[in-house]
């Protein structure tokens, strides 16, 4: 079975949650996606830092985007008082992260949100008025040629 297969309806509720809804109908609050971008932001670091610490990144330049969302969110909160608290469920999310020691885990995770932000991600630029660096994607032929590599071996 395909990746692809093994994941797809885990995608297809994705797709379907309120929040997903609110953000392909357009008309997800400002301050509820500067609010996600910064509770993105703390996980992404820390299962970037998973990732550095297992040894997945080497010789996988331009994959890390925690630097690239937190540029995006300071850009969102410019010139304002604004400050997004970190979120029970992002707090509950990071310590599950922590607690992962198996590579391929961490690759799952790792795979989940990179692979949604270089996909998925393309529709949500035309959609959310945002900056989106995280979301551009220089070496997309290099990710996934590394991602079709490593779940080809689990």
């Amino acid at each position: 079975m395909s990746l692809k297969e093994l994941t797809a309806e885990k995608h297809k509720l994705a797709e379907t949650t309120p929040f997903m809804r609110a953000v392909f109908a357009g008309t997800m609050p400002k301050e509820v996606w500067t609010d996600y971008t910064y509770q993105k932001y703390l996980w992404y670091k820390e299962i970037e830092g998973a990732a550095r610490q297992a040894g997945l990144l080497e010789n996988l330049s331009g994959i890390e985007r925690a630097d690239l969302i937190m540029q995006d969110y300071r850009e969102m909160i410019a010139g304002t008082a604004n400050f997004n608290t970190y979120k029970e469920v992002t707090k509950d999310y990071v310590i599950y992260l922590k607690t992962l020691t198996d590579s391929k885990k961490i690759l799952a995770h790792l795979y989940t949100w990179h692979m949604g932000d270089m996909f998925g991600g393309q529709m949500i630029k035309k959609i959310i008025d945002a900056p989106h660096r995280h979301l551009v994607f220089d070496n997309t032929l290099a990710l996934i040629i590394f991602y079709t590599a490593q779940y080809s071996h689990t």
